[in-house]
């Protein structure tokens, strides 16, 4: 009988703790993935004039970004073509109709979205398929350029699949030439890969005169082909941080590496796509990690309960957002809890090393499916949230800013300061922080829903209504932040009048 009422404390502690972990915290890394694949998310027709795509992205953009995403990944290489202006590959089938077809008129979609995202004040990740080829054969023809037609001998088929060979070192090149390419050119936030590797079809001797060719002193073909992946992962990694340091490079892997190591018992990605995200994290080569765990919490195969405890156990200082499959649970067809989006992203919360959540796909919620960008906006995310830091990228806080005052209007009040010297580092503040208290004694930065606003595009001032509507006069508070989401010691406006 005491140990039933133990239990029931402590699930109810439990219960209490995840309630209490429904305040948005004022730091957590929110993001979707723009799948263009098959116009999954983007854009809706690859038919369309490209004035069309472009009004369609940014009202996409929009709509994330009022329901609290403060990061986008794009993804700009389906099946080693391009959503961008590239010299390497062809322009992608899924841009226009026919790979190797620009835009006409012309325009550049990654450029667009970049800015796009930044003067909304979001993030942009350049999401990659690194080995995926050909994803359905004789769905389109590929172009003269491309790699299936230009090198057949660095493919590998499965079923109607063809993707890169990983063992072979000019695959190896070529895949970092394509990363280097978007690196240097664009300015972009971070780089990110997605969970194919070898193929869900599992392999079998395809690349059998590749093992014996690059073994590499290997001897078993299953070793070598998770090294294969791990190599390019580090080159990935060494060239970003040479180049551009402070550009983030993630992975999202399938939420299973082994069954053995949270009680699961489904697909594992160790085995069959040869995927080691542990060798990733142990090695410090990826900033973060986003598994996908797409399934329910209590699901009688991969119980979402027991995979995200085990992965907040493994990220070893590296960052872990958490893949959410909403397409599938926000969709109106879906049979499960509707309230299992926000169970997760509670029990997210409630997870010592979860930093945040990261939704396939886009149009779950830039089309507002059950729901779901309401309850982000009313609800889980009501309150603006930046993203973590990454001590090891960068460290040093931008400077205050500088003579912070105030006017009042018969409209409003007018904050305006100005622009702080470089912090040691020689960087300026990116954007800034304004936050409001009713009370001095009130005041506490760790506070989300204090933030009033963020301020970007250069500007230094912001222009507040409250004191006018709620006939109150308040305490004012502006930070600096860098690129880095570094925020400054604050600068506060001491006198009300």
């Amino acid at each position: 009988m005491m140990k039933k009422i133990f239990i029931c404390f402590t699930f109810l502690l439990f219960l209490q703790h995840l309630t209490a972990q429904n305040v948005s915290p004022k730091r957590e890394f929110r993001a979707t993935w723009i799948a263009t694949v098959a116009n999954i998310d983007w854009p809706t027709s690859k038919f369309a004039a490209p004035e069309e795509q472009k009004a369609e992205l940014s009202a996409m953009l929009d709509s994330l970004r009022q329901a609290g995403m403060n990061a986008i990944f794009f993804q700009v290489r389906t099946e080693c073509d391009a959503l961008y202006d590239s010299k390497i590959e062809p322009w992608s089938y899924w841009l226009t109709g026919e790979q190797g077809k620009a835009p006409d008129p012309y325009y550049d979609p990654l450029s667009f979205v970049i800015k796009e995202t930044h003067k909304r004040g979001m993030e942009l990740h350049a999401w990659f398929n690194p080995y995926r080829a050909v994803k359905d054969i004789g769905a389109y023809k590929q172009s003269e350029d491309h790699v299936s037609v230009l090198h057949k001998d660095w493919l590998i088929k499965s079923g109607n699949y063809e993707m890169l060979d990983p063992g072979l070192p000019e695959v190896r090149e070529h895949i970092k030439s394509v990363m280097e390419d978007v690196l240097t050119r664009y300015d972009i936030d971070g780089i990110h890969f997605d969970d194919y590797f070898y193929p869900y079809t599992p392999i079998t001797n395809e690349d059998s005169l590749t093992f014996v060719n690059y073994n590499r002193g290997f001897t078993n073909i299953d070793d070598w082909r998770r090294d294969n992946i791990n190599l390019l992962m580090a080159e990935i990694y060494k060239i970003i941080k040479e180049s551009k340091p402070k550009v983030k490079f993630g992975i999202s892997p399938f939420g299973i590496v082994l069954n053995k190591y949270a009680g699961t018992n489904g697909f594992n990605s160790y085995n069959i796509l040869y995927c080691d995200p542990l060798n990733w994290l142990d090695n410090k080569i990826v900033d973060y990690i986003t598994p996908q765990i797409y399934w329910e919490i209590g699901h009688p195969k991969a119980d979402y309960a027991k995979l995200l405890p085990w992965w907040a156990t493994v990220t070893d200082g590296r960052h872990l957002y958490v893949g959410l499959y909403s397409s599938k649970m926000a969709s109106p067809n879906y049979k499960g809890k509707r309230s299992e989006l926000g169970d997760e992203i509670r029990l997210n919360r409630a997870t010592k090393n979860v930093l945040g959540s990261v939704f396939f796909s886009a149009k779950s919620i830039s089309r507002n499916w059950s729901g779901l960008a309401d309850s982000m906006k009313l609800d889980w995310y009501k309150n603006l949230s930046i993203p973590p830091v990454m001590t090891w990228l960068d460290s040093i806080s931008p400077l205050p800013v500088e003579k912070l005052r105030r006017i009042e209007t018969d409209s409003g009040i007018l904050l305006f300061w100005n622009l702080p010297d470089a912090a040691e580092d020689g960087e300026f503040p990116y954007y800034y922080l304004v936050y409001r208290f009713e009370d001095k004694g009130q005041i506490d930065l760790n506070d989300p829903s204090k933030i009033i606003a963020k301020v970007f595009n250069k500007n230094t001032n912001y222009f507040d209504l409250a004191e006018l509507e709620n006939g109150k006069t308040y305490y004012y508070i502006v930070t600096s932040v860098d690129r880095m989401h570094n925020e400054s010691k604050p600068a506060i406006l001491e006198d009300k009048n």
